[in-house]
């Protein structure tokens, strides 16, 4: 569908394993359809999956297959879309997982100091690396997967703030 293959873009720490441990309400819409995506290629379908995918194909038929099926699933539509997509996804999580700051702003702020440093500090020991070491936080596993899927990762609080922006913290 988006010509890559499934098992080379999810990798053990990636989205597919992280479904389970997050809740949904945390995670934006398009977090929720990549999970949907990999469930199913994974043959681990649920309910939910096979009504998402009985509106989309009923949406792709409608259209009389003038819509692509991966906008009709709400998926990225082509390699760099989805490499964004998971880049997003994962600052999300890093962005999720600076407690103890009091507002969603100063979340963002302290997240583009995070980002600074590990692409200073951690990145060039680590980009060689299929996944982050055992000895990473779950701040800095999220890091290095945001590092890994996209050639670019933004840097500033605004940036970060706009791309977390779809997160609820509650």
């Amino acid at each position: 569908m988006l010509g890559i293959d499934t098992k080379a873009a999810v990798n053990g720490s990636s989205l597919a394993s992280a479904v389970g441990g997050e809740r949904p309400e945390e995670w934006s819409d398009l977090d929720l359809e990549l999970s949907r995506a990999h469930r199913v290629a994974n043959d681990s379908v649920e309910r939910a999956d096979l009504d998402w995918l009985c509106r989309g194909f009923s949406a792709f038929l409608a259209s009389g297959g003038k819509l692509p099926l991966e906008r009709c699933l709400r998926l990225p539509t082509n390699e760099r879309a989805l490499r964004r997509a998971r880049r997003d996804h994962w600052l999300r999580r890093a962005w999720l997982q600076l407690e103890g700051v009091s507002s969603s702003w100063r979340r963002s702020e302290r997240l583009a100091v995070e980002v600074h440093r590990f692409q200073l500090a951690k990145w060039p020991r680590w980009s060689s690396l299929h996944q982050a070491p055992s000895e990473a936080s779950p701040l800095e596993e999220a890091l290095f997967e945001a590092f890994r899927s996209h050639e670019r990762v933004p840097g500033t609080a605004m940036q970060l703030h706009n791309i977390a922006g779809h997160c609820r913290t509650s």
